[in-house]
């Protein structure tokens, strides 16, 4: 921290936390399949869509398993044969990692203003598969339920920039103000104002590609595209021209089938709209009498700024790419009237 000239200070910080033995599943209620076929079966390729003769038919003990005549080959040699999928909640194990700088600057309240503002900048990584964020689609599959820690990845809740931006001011009128009117009625009309102005800008989440043809042949894991080495996933131009072509298709290719495809669980190159949002107040306080009176008007998201949600991540499909939907909230006006006494 430092003291600057003008009731102003700078501060100057690092905020880094270790998390192990987390939740796979982060705030949701997502799942780990423990009967995913084994890897090493991976090899059969379609010989595990092979139909054999089903040995739990007729026998109402293995439910939905007991009707057909046939099963595949790959359903017989899942851990558990007898079932479909397996799925085991609150699983932990996961870890993360979040390292950040922060910068302050602000100003005290004097002369009747003052503003507050700070910038970090951070990496948060993690291997939380169930953990995604409002603004961005994402799989909670894992491309292989016997590896969690090859999920381990940027996390989709990484927002490496944010800059947070408050201001107070209060008009130099009224009674104890530098510019005092003794007539009554331009007391009432013009002290006690005061604007306030909060502002939020924020990098977008990572997005998460994931294949939505899964034949990776494991039943019950994860498939992915491959990356294509040296095209860039990113479009060009403003946010509002890449709504319809907001990743470059040509940066992926489809995964061979019985394979996983390379692409990571969260891509730091590819990441939703940049998030932004500034909120304004008016408001009057003025003390009649034995009461204290204020009114407030309020805006929200004041400029009317659109926040995008994330483009289609699921490769393969038509809307791969597209945005198409809005998140957050509209302009929105209201207003406050309260008597204290």
């Amino acid at each position: 921290q430092r003291q600057l000239p003008g009731s102003m200070a700078v501060h100057l910080g690092y905020i880094g936390t270790r998390g192990e033995n987390l939740m796979y599943n982060g705030t949701n209620a997502s799942t780990i399949n423990i009967n995913q076929l084994d890897p090493k079966y991976q090899s059969m390729g379609a010989a595990l869509l092979q139909s054999v003769p089903n040995p739990f038919f007729g026998n109402a003990a293995f439910g939905a398993l007991s009707r057909p005549a046939m099963l595949t080959q790959g359903q017989l040699l899942r851990p558990y044969p007898q079932f479909l999928n397996v799925n085991a909640h609150r699983v932990s194990g996961a870890q993360s990692r979040y390292h950040s700088m922060v910068v302050k600057l602000e100003r005290r309240i004097r002369d009747g203003w003052g503003f507050n503002t700070n910038y970090t900048w951070s990496n948060l990584k993690d291997n939380q598969i169930g953990e995604g964020n409002y603004f961005a689609q994402w799989s909670s599959t894992p491309l292989n339920n016997y590896d969690l820690d090859r999920e381990y990845a940027i996390s989709l809740l990484d927002t490496p920039h944010r800059i947070n931006i408050s201001v107070t001011y209060e008009l130099p009128f009224g009674q104890g103000k530098r510019f005092v009117n003794r007539g009554g009625i331009a007391n009432l009309l013009l002290g006690g104002w005061q604007l306030s102005g909060i502002g939020a800008y924020q990098s977008g989440f990572p997005a998460q590609v994931f294949q939505s043809n899964n034949n990776s042949g494991l039943f019950g894991s994860g498939q992915r595209p491959n990356i294509v080495s040296g095209v860039d996933p990113n479009t060009s131009g403003s946010t509002e021209e890449r709504l319809n072509n907001w990743f470059n298709p040509a940066a992926w290719s489809l995964a061979a089938p019985y394979t996983w495809g390379d692409a990571p669980r969260a891509d730091a190159r590819i990441r939703t709209p940049f998030k932004k949002n500034f909120d304004i107040a008016i408001q009057k306080g003025q003390r009649i009498g034995g009461a204290n009176v204020q009114v407030r008007l309020e805006l929200i998201n004041a400029f009317d700024n659109p926040n995008f949600r994330g483009p289609g991540t699921a490769f393969g499909l038509g809307t791969f790419g597209r945005v198409t939907e809005l998140a957050g909230f509209p302009r929105t006006v209201q207003m406050l009237f309260r008597v204290n006494w």
